[in-house]
């Protein structure tokens, strides 16, 4: 089956941050629940790249600012041209702070101060 075509099992997500407490928390946070599988997590955009091209996610739980918010989107739009089918939930601490996103751009945001319910329906949304 293709990422992000018509999910029957739980939705293999890559979460990518650069903080790794947060990626420990948010991969903890996504595990305590069978509705998604997390198959990696990376602090930067080289790491990132490699596990995507490897595990093939249905989902990517992102906060743009890899290193910063140039390197972030940089990031999101390669994402998008390469593998159009993998699905972009974006993260951060602002819902409106460095998460600008394109018409063309298929995404939702989720607050890192969410509940785990938000983030497990943020991205099965996405995914769906």
């Amino acid at each position: 089956m293709e990422p992000g075509q018509g999910v029957a099992t739980a939705p293999r997500v890559v979460i990518v941050d650069a903080d790794r407490r947060v990626q420990a928390s948010l991969s903890d946070l996504l595990s305590i629940t069978d509705r998604v599988q997390v198959v990696g997590t990376a602090g930067d955009v080289r790491a990132a790249l490699e596990i995507i091209e490897r595990e093939r996610p249905d989902a990517v739980l992102v906060d743009a600012r890899l290193p910063d918010i140039a390197a972030g989107e940089a990031f999101i739009t390669g994402m998008n041209r390469a593998w159009p089918t993998i699905r972009i939930v974006r993260t951060g601490w602002s819902d409106v702070e460095g998460h600008v996103t394109t018409e063309d751009e298929p995404c939702c945001y989720v607050s890192k101060a969410g509940s785990p319910e938000e983030f497990i329906s943020a991205i099965l949304d996405a995914c769906c």
